[in-house]
């Protein structure tokens, strides 16, 4: 009966334009491209979350790491009850971005 929205930080890396405040990285785009596998089926890819992107983000810089982890754990409560819908992800500037839905799958009983 009730609805629970969980809205997260995604800024992904930081290291992308070398004219940047963090400058240039050749890790940044790695990194995003390993997030953006693990929001497409987080079930199948939690590697690319927790083991890949994990360690390019040392050099990478993305402030929002820690709250994917998080959401990853949420998620994994029972990822067969979720869908993900990945709507968005670009780094027009320094730092990637990314929008993504993750929704409980519609039953019979809802």
């Amino acid at each position: 009966d009730q609805r629970i929205v969980f809205i997260m930080s995604s800024d992904l890396a930081h290291t992308h334009q070398r004219d940047g405040p963090y400058g240039y990285s050749p890790t940044a785009e790695p990194f995003d491209k390993s997030v953006r596998e693990w929001a497409l089926n987080p079930l199948h890819n939690a590697k690319s979350l927790l083991d890949k992107a994990a360690t390019l983000e040392r050099t990478a810089l993305s402030c929002g790491f820690p709250t994917l982890v998080i959401a990853h754990g949420i998620l994994s409560t029972n990822f067969s009850q979720w869908n993900s819908e990945l709507l968005a992800i670009h780094h027009p500037t320094y730092y990637g971005m990314m929008v993504t839905i993750f929704q409980i799958k519609k039953t019979n009983f809802q």
